[in-house]
């Protein structure tokens, strides 16, 4: 499950090194951009908390944030300016539920990314025991991987 993504990802493995990879990501970013890869970080390192350090996913689930993406994507904003090209193929994702995302926009991976975390808060909210939850957290952390991954190149 995950350890095919973190092959696929092997500098971004841990909460510190992924943070590092958001740092140089944010690096030389004003404004919107800026604020924008600040909560994916965030919400990236909640995901972490969960996979990495065992911390119960009914927890984290209403930590996650959504209000920086509202606010740009009611503005019409261009998620593409986070990367102006298309998600590459990655070795080691071809057999992973990843698979279908080379060739994309950047701006097709954010939105599912805050669709994936807005339909977790939302089923999380009407069924906190669900036993989908975790799982759909982990499709979120996979999905903020692969961005971090494009971003990096």
């Amino acid at each position: 499950m995950l350890e095919s993504i973190f092959t696929a990802f092997p500098s971004l493995t841990t909460t510190a090194k992924a943070i590092e990879v958001f740092d140089a990501f944010r690096k030389g970013r004003k404004g919107d951009v800026r604020s924008l890869i600040e909560e994916l970080k965030e919400n990236s390192r909640l995901c972490f908390h969960v996979v990495n350090e065992g911390i119960d996913h009914k927890t984290v689930i209403s930590k996650f944030s959504t209000s920086e993406f509202d606010r740009l994507n009611k503005a019409g904003f261009n998620f593409n300016v986070l990367k102006s090209q298309k998600i590459q193929t990655i070795p080691g994702i071809e057999k992973s539920d990843l698979a279908s995302w080379p060739g994309k926009k950047t701006a097709a991976l954010v939105e599912n990314i805050y669709d994936k975390i807005k339909d977790l808060k939302s089923l999380h909210e009407f069924k906190p025991e669900g036993i989908g939850n975790r799982r759909l957290l982990i499709n979120i952390h996979k999905r903020i991987l692969l961005l971090l991954r494009h971003a990096q190149g």
